[in-house]
């Protein structure tokens, strides 16, 4: 019974996972034909390429591996703020607050980068293109 269950929920992990890959391809291209039709290209277009991008390369390392590093995240969620920051219209605290935040996710970065020296991990194993 836990085999079935737990093969039932990898099963429904494993399609999700695909599910979000197929968005982020479809939202990918969307920005991409975006700037095509407007004839301009911003910098706010290729930071959210680029947080596509990260996105795609956590869900294939989940592929590969079956895991999700944990920077992957951090990474995203930083390029997400400085996006934020640079193109929206943020004042005062706000943006104080965003910044720490920003720092925050680099600070845990640091500490996840220590901790494996610590016990001499390596980084998750990439695939073989």
């Amino acid at each position: 019974m836990n085999n079935m269950i737990y093969q039932l929920t990898s099963f429904i992990e494993k399609g999700l996972h695909l599910v979000i890959l197929g968005m982020v391809l479809f939202l990918c291209g969307y920005e991409i034909s975006y700037a095509i039709s407007s004839g301009i290209i911003k910098v706010q277009n290729v930071l959210m390429i680029f947080i596509y991008l990260e996105i795609m390369q956590m869900v294939t390392i989940f592929f590969s591996t079956g895991k999700i590093p944990v920077r992957y995240p951090l990474y995203i969620g930083m390029f997400a703020l400085a996006r934020h920051i640079s193109f929206e219209t943020v004042a005062g605290l706000d943006s104080l607050y965003l910044s720490a935040s920003i720092a925050l996710l680099a600070l845990a970065l640091v500490a996840l980068a220590h901790r494996d020296r610590l016990v001499n991990k390596k980084g998750p194993e990439l695939p073989k293109l």
